[in-house]
């Protein structure tokens, strides 16, 4: 019995050692491309609008004040503003939205998108590291264009 545990550990440790040889562990490049696949993963899976302008960079995001304002307002007219933005978000990200390629220099990163089901070329998005985690800065980003000038803020 302690043969077949002491072929266990040492088949254990051989495969640990072949894994760390041949793959290796993720490398801080891969862990940043993983993670910009994941926030824009997040964005296109949003509930709430408060949730979808969570993952906006800093320059894009509606401030939290006025997402207050308009949660409020859509209580009180019974808009139920999270629905509509879940369609809008349906309408402009395809559900097989794949990320095919990432770019990263420092803390600002270009991920490349595109969709089978979308018979437009491949799209560019810029995002930016702030505060340790990936946001989206384009602006309207699945709200349509938003002109920056009109933006409070």
């Amino acid at each position: 019995m302690a043969l077949v545990a002491a072929a266990v550990v040492v088949t254990a440790v051989a495969a640990a050692l072949v894994w760390l040889v041949a793959a290796g562990p993720m490398s801080s490049s891969d862990r940043a491309e993983r993670a910009v696949e994941q926030t824009l993963r997040d964005m296109t899976a949003s509930d709430s609008f408060a949730e979808f302008n969570s993952h906006l960079c800093a320059e894009n995001r509606v401030p939290q004040d006025l997402v207050d304002n308009i949660t409020a307002s859509g209580e009180q007219t019974g808009t139920d503003l999270d629905a509509m933005l879940r369609e809008s978000i349906a309408g402009s990200f395809p559900q097989d939205l794949e990320v095919t390629g990432v770019e990263i220099e420092g803390d600002v990163a270009t991920a490349t998108v595109e969709s089978e089901s979308d018979e437009s070329a491949p799209e560019q998005v810029r995002m930016l590291n702030e505060d340790g985690a990936w946001k989206v800065c384009e602006p309207g980003v699945g709200m349509g264009a938003v002109p920056q000038g009109d933006q409070p803020g």
